[in-house]
C-alpha cells in the first residue's frame, strides 16, 4: 500500500523562465531553491516556495539534440500553461502497480512507458489518460526541498500584502466527472470532500489527496466560461491554482498596484487570468472549503 504525501510541486511551462521567475520575485516574494537544467527531461526549470505551494516554472531547454522532447512538444503544442501536478509519495513501486491494474499507462523522466515491478525514484501518468501528468516521487532522489529542514517557515507569507495561508486547491478541466473521480478516489485514494455546481458554469468536485493537497475536478457546463475555453482549447488537464488568503481586500489592492487586474470569482475570490499571469489561472480565496481536513 501507498501513502501519498506533499505535494512536489506544480509545473507550469512559459516562454522566458527568467521573466516568469521575475514575476514571482515582484508578486510573490518567493524562497527559490533551484534553478538550472535538466538534460534528461529537456527542459530549464525554477523550484521555488510561495509559502507551503512549491511551484515548477520551466522551459524547453535551449540546446541542440535534446534527449526528451516532451517540454517541447508541450510548448510547441499549449504555449503558457500549467503543466502537470507531482506528489512525494513513499512507496513508487505501490502506486505504479494501482495504477497500472487501473489500465493508466507510466513513464519514466525520458519518455519511456514503463511497466512495474521496476526500481525508479518517481514515476509519470499519460496525461490524456488522467487529466494533465501526474509524477509521483520518493523525497530525497531530488533536490533538497526547504520544507523538510528544521528551520523551515512559512510566516513571511501570512504577513505578505498577499496574506497567504496555504493553497485551498488545484483546479483542473476534464470532460467526465464521474471518470475523474473514480482515479483522484479510487486510484489515488483521495478523500471527495464536496460536490457543487455553478448554474450555466460548471460542475465541481473537491477531492482531498495526499496529506496537503485539494483538487477541484471541474466539468464546464458552459464553453463560454474561463473554464470551457481552457478545455475546448487545451484539451482536460491542471487549469488553476487558488491561494487561500486572510484579507482579500489586501490581496487586491496589492496586485492592482502591481499593474494587475484582479477579477471578482463569486463574492469571496478573485483571479488572474492567463493574459496577467504567464498562461496561468491564479486566484485568491478567503473561503474555507467544507468538510477540509488540513
Amino acid at each position: 500500500m501507498f501513502k501519498i504525501g506533499k505535494l512536489f510541486h506544480l509545473t507550469h511551462v512559459v516562454d522566458d523562465l527568467d521573466a516568469m521567475d521575475k514575476w514571482y520575485d515582484d508578486v510573490f516574494a518567493v524562497n527559490r531553491f533551484y534553478k538550472g537544467y535538466e538534460k534528461l527531461a529537456g527542459r530549464d526549470a525554477s523550484l521555488l516556495a510561495i509559502g507551503e505551494v512549491i511551484m515548477e516554472p520551466m522551459t524547453p531547454a535551449k540546446r541542440e539534440n535534446l534527449r526528451n522532447l516532451s517540454v517541447k512538444k508541450f510548448h510547441d503544442r499549449f504555449g503558457q500553461h500549467f503543466h502537470s501536478i507531482a506528489w512525494y509519495v513513499d512507496d513508487v513501486e505501490a502506486i505504479s502497480e494501482r495504477l497500472d491494474q487501473a489500465q493508466f499507462r507510466l513513464f519514466n523522466i525520458v519518455g519511456t512507458q514503463v511497466k512495474p515491478p521496476h526500481q525508479m525514484a518517481a514515476v509519470w501518468t499519460h496525461p490524456r489518460e488522467t487529466p494533465g501528468q501526474l509524477e509521483f516521487a520518493l523525497y530525497g532522489d531530488f533536490t533538497k526541498d526547504p520544507r523538510f529542514e528544521p528551520d523551515w517557515s512559512s510566516a513571511s507569507w501570512r504577513v505578505h500584502p498577499l496574506g497567504i495561508e496555504r493553497s485551498s486547491h488545484i483546479g483542473v478541466v476534464v470532460k467526465d466527472l464521474a471518470a475523474a473521480k473514480r482515479l483522484y478516489c479510487d486510484a489515488l485514494g483521495g478523500t471527495l470532500m464536496l460536490e457543487e455546481s455553478a448554474p450555466g458554469r460548471k460542475q465541481s468536485a473537491f477531492v482531498a489527496v495526499g496529506e496537503d493537497t485539494v483538487v477541484e475536478l471541474i466539468q464546464p457546463a458552459s464553453l463560454t466560461s474561463v473554464e470551457g475555453r481552457d478545455l475546448e482549447r487545451n484539451g482536460e488537464g491542471i487549469h488553476s491554482l487558488i491561494f487561500k488568503t486572510s484579507d482579500l481586500g489586501k490581496a487586491r489592492d496589492f496586485l492592482v498596484s502591481k499593474g494587475m487586474r484582479p477579477e471578482a470569482d463569486g463574492a469571496d475570490s478573485i483571479v488572474l487570468g492567463p493574459d496577467q499571469a504567464f498562461g496561468m489561472v491564479v486566484g485568491f480565496t478567503q473561503r474555507t472549503l467544507p468538510n477540509d481536513p488540513r
